[in-house]
């Protein structure tokens, strides 16, 4: 069975650009959540649901 797919991408360098662009930034998106300055953040959205039960039960 032919490969008539991949005959359409025939610019290898504008693919070769657009894995690097995207492979940059997952590894951007992965740097920017596991940075130590957002650990007081996610610390106080982990314990939101429980603020918010607090609230509920207080109206």
């Amino acid at each position: 069975m032919k490969q008539e797919g991949l005959k359409f991408f025939t610019d290898t360098h504008l693919t070769s650009i657009g894995l690097i662009i995207f492979f940059l930034f997952f590894v951007g998106v992965v740097y920017w959540v596991s940075r130590k300055d957002n650990k007081r953040l996610y610390t106080e959205m982990e314990e939101m649901p429980l603020k918010d039960a607090e609230f509920t039960y207080e109206r």
